[in-house]
């Protein structure tokens, strides 16, 4: 590769640029290569490169067109050579994929000039691809998260003229049985030595026996840079004590010859504020901003999301080579990891000076069958997100990095991102030196990609790492301790100072996962954790659930769903109640991951069994929620809350699955979707109950204070009142506070009586007993449609009222499996109808209602 002249040191920490003398070329320009792409499974591991080049440069029926990105499986899909993998079993029959090698290959015509180089960038290949234009190998690439660049201005036709790019992809399955390892790294999974997505390898996603995937699956480009342009620009805000002052710090990274630059800096209305020029025979390419009374950057929960602009122009003589715009927040988070008064342990951020709890869900792959990014998909999600008040996303370290316009939007939105690095269960083969180096590349490539963000809460190592060696092998790791505690800290300091990080997740205190130190993750599905009732910040927690019936349908036939004369019942221990292909569209053990499901009635039919499974995943998560929040274990002092963060596991499905989502592979809301809506309310009302009494707690995690009469009410199911409390009380932003006792209620009977707490708006109900010993009576329900709004009214206790869009997948409601006290009228919003008109409305012990809207 030729030397174009960039060389940078760092002095005094400003970014400094030492260059070369050049001609000047022109404008920068960018082509991304989508169409003319073929692919072609290959019958060798070693092909004639030259008879494909010929063969590729007009393909044949052998080759099957696509545009790009797409990977193999979705281009076998689009030409029918493949059953959608997403149905039944069809996924084991589609697993070969793997197996083989594949050919891609596009044509495309040489750009115009003669001088500086024309570089080929790839943004995502998956994952072990040599590449060969007109011929002539380019390069051997191997990790599917980082990007690469070639020059290959040598390698191109003359201007005008066609050129055929080929890349070929080896079998990612082969590799794996090829790799032979060293005695001290015997303990580890053969793919560790892979850098690809740890979920491909396995059914944990949903995919039967694995979901390995290959191919093309971010943009490739076609970049002419001149002789000069910008290669990187690194905007790093910083806020003074008062937050009144920010001073923005820039460094702007130039390849090839010297230039002059020039910035403007905009307010977040688009105004100029200010502006420079650095010429060539300035002192460098770092620059500082002083910024007065900046407009802070908020999470969504407490403020709003001003983002400022800097455009940085590299120009010659007036003539434009290069631009850059940076969209950035000002904004100071600080992670507090001992509690400055108590000198305890916390796993808490402060957000411009403010304590904020963290709530929000882990986020899975968008698509099991490809790597490839849906843009609408993962705006519906965001959107489902938003509508759940949340203000945090984790993203897992088994999927992949989504592109730039993902971070884009959580910058827009407020949404804190929790980034892991792409290092999924388990240690890896670090202290080898070929492995270490391709680690530290794509480390770095990273966090230069997404430092700009104000949505990077903190950069985290993987998941599970640590932890997942202590769960096989009963002890802390005594391998891969390099990646984690040498090369990446290393990488952070060096690229971004001004972020936590942290050595995985779940990480800190006598075991990996340990609930009083660092993060931690809810295996209490399996195990007695000591001291887990309240984490410092739970970082994964969650129970398994099923879709929605109109969901199941999609993926599973009526015999498959609920085979002819098939019980539920459990007369073995440990037996899973549920049929032979819930089982297999889930994961390994995952019936041992249920909720209380005694505390339901005995389900009879998949709809009965979807609603039991879905209510013990959503009470299980409200009530664990629920008790974060107040920040103490039951029946401790308040006023000193240790935990600040919740985040579920998890948002979404990556395939049709019976697990721990949120939401389902088809985009509908599960059951227990609402219950953490619901518990995540950022001012919460909610009981709590010891061996002796009954209290109600109101937490506050909005941005201003909050005042009211806390009223609770003992109440029949029929709606009698047995008696009432009531008490002013005023809760600042961040405090949780036990406000009332219910004892002078007297004794409250556990089957036919419950607790109804309301502070203004805002409502809890609580029942002494499951469900299945309630003695409720029978509920008459009234519904109407107004627009797009239904009114609900009952006359006695309505237990979970529940809302369908008869005969679709996806609608979306404003809340939906919520219980309604006697005389109550709510109105819901239909957020999303998803093309369905006709709405049931009905509840566990009130006959359904159904009614068309407008």
């Amino acid at each position: 590769m030729k030397d174009y002249g960039f060389k940078i040191f760092r002095s005094c920490g400003v970014l400094l640029l030492l260059v070369t003398s050049w001609a000047w070329g022109n404008q920068r320009t960018t082509t991304t290569l989508t169409e003319n792409w073929h692919i072609m499974q290959l019958d060798t591991d070693k092909p004639d490169v030259a008879a494909l080049t010929r063969s590729a440069a007009s393909p044949n029926q052998m080759w099957l067109s696509s545009r790009m990105p797409a990977q193999v499986h979705e281009i076998l899909l689009q030409h029918g050579k493949i059953s959608d993998p997403h149905v039944g079993k069809n996924a084991a029959d589609s697993a070969w994929v793997g197996d083989k090698d594949w050919a891609y290959s596009c044509v495309f015509q040489s750009p115009a000039g003669d001088k500086g180089p024309v570089f080929l960038r790839f943004d995502g290949l998956d994952t072990l691809a040599t590449v060969y234009l007109n011929g002539i190998k380019i390069g051997d690439f191997n990790n599917m998260f980082r990007q690469y660049k070639v020059d290959v201005r040598e390698q191109l036709s003359p201007t005008g003229r066609d050129n055929v790019l080929v890349i070929i992809f080896s079998s990612p399955l082969r590799f794996i049985e090829q790799v032979v390892r060293p005695e001290r790294h015997k303990g580890l999974p053969k793919h560790k030595w892979l850098r690809k997505s740890h979920g491909d390898f396995s059914s944990y996603l949903g995919a039967r026996p694995h979901a390995v995937k290959v191919g093309v699956f971010r943009d490739v480009l076609l970049d002419v840079p001149g002789l000069s342009w910008i290669e990187d620009v690194w905007v790093r805000p910083g806020l003074a004590a008062d937050f009144k002052h920010a001073s923005v710090q820039v460094s702007v990274d130039i390849g090839g010859a010297e230039g002059i630059f020039n910035w403007i800096l905009k307010d977040p209305s688009g105004n100029q504020i200010k502006s420079g020029s650095i010429g060539p025979s300035e002192n460098g390419s770092g620059f500082q901003i002083a910024v007065e009374d900046p407009k802070l950057w908020w999470p969504r929960t407490h403020g709003d999301q001003p983002l400022y602009q800097l455009d940085v122009t590299l120009t010659d003589r007036n003539e434009l080579l290069d631009s850059r715009s940076v969209r950035f927040g000002i904004r100071d988070v600080r992670p507090v990891l001992k509690d400055p008064q108590t000198s305890e342990n916390r796993f808490r951020f402060d957000v411009n000076g403010k304590p904020i709890f963290m709530r929000g869900a882990c986020w899975a792959p968008l698509e099991g069958m490809t790597h490839c990014w849906d843009t609408e998909r993962a705006t519906r999600l965001l959107d489902l997100l938003e509508h759940g008040q949340m203000n945090v996303l984790r993203i897992w370290a088994e999927g992949h990095i989504p592109p730039q316009e993902f971070y884009d939007e959580c910058d827009k939105r407020g949404i804190f991102v929790w980034q892991d690095f792409m290092f999924g269960y388990n240690m890896h083969p670090s202290g080898e030196p070929q492995f270490d180096e391709n680690c530290r590349l794509e480390i770095e490539g990273m966090i230069r990609m997404l430092r700009n963000h104000p949505c990077i809460l903190l950069w985290v190592g993987g998941n599970e790492n640590h932890m997942g060696w202590n769960f096989g092998q009963g002890t802390n790791p005594p391998v891969g301790l390099e990646l984690f505690h040498k090369i990446m800290p290393a990488a952070c300091a060096k690229l971004d100072p001004d972020r936590l990080f942290h050595a995985s997740s779940p990480y800190g205190g006598k075991v990996a996962n340990w609930p009083l130190e660092g993060d931690w993750h809810d295996y209490s599905t399996l195990k007695f954790v000591p001291e887990a009732s309240v984490p410092l910040y739970a970082s994964e927690v969650g129970r398994a659930s099923a879709p929605s019936l109109s969901s199941m349908k999609l993926f599973l036939s009526e015999e498959e769903l609920w085979p002819e004369g098939y019980s539920p019942a459990i007369r073995t221990p440990g037996r899973a109640a549920w049929p032979e292909m819930w089982q297999y569209c889930s994961v390994d053990g995952s019936w041992d991951k249920v909720g209380r499901v005694g505390d339901y009635c005995d389900p009879a039919t998949a709809v009965e069994l979807i609603r039991v499974l879905g209510m013990a995943h959503g009470e299980y998560l409200r009530d664990r929620i629920e008790r974060e929040r107040r920040g103490v274990p039951d029946g401790e002092a308040d006023g000193n809350r240790q935990c600040w963060g919740n985040m579920i596991w998890r948002l979404n499905d990556s395939w049709p699955i019976i697990y721990w989502s949120a939401i389902d592979y088809y985009l509908e809301p599960k059951i227990p979707y609402d219950f953490v809506r619901r518990a995540y309310d950022p001012v919460l009302v909610s009981f709590e109950r010891t061996q002796d009494r009954i209290a109600i707690w109101v937490v506050n995690d909005s941005p201003e204070p909050v005042s009211g009469n806390l009223q609770v009410k003992r109440l029949q199911f029929n709606g009698d009142l047995r008696g009432q409390l009531e008490k002013h009380v005023t809760v600042g932003p961040g405090q949780a506070k036990r406000c009332l006792v219910t004892t002078d209620l007297g004794p409250v009977y556990l089957r036919n009586e419950f607790l109804h707490a309301t502070l203004g708006e805002r409502e809890a109900v609580y029942l002494l007993t499951g469900e299945r010993y309630l003695h409720l009576p029978n509920a008459k329900l009234t519904a109407s449609a107004v627009g797009n709004k239904i009114e609900i009214s009952t006359n006695v206790f309505a237990r979970t009222v529940s809302l369908e869009m008869h005969e679709v997948t996806g609608a979306v409601f404003e809340d939906n499996f919520f219980d309604m006290v006697p005389g109550q009228k709510r109105t819901i919003t239909v957020i999303n109808p998803a093309g369905g008109r006709i709405v049931t409305v009905e509840a566990l012990n009130a006959k359904p209602v159904r009614l068309r809207m407008d």
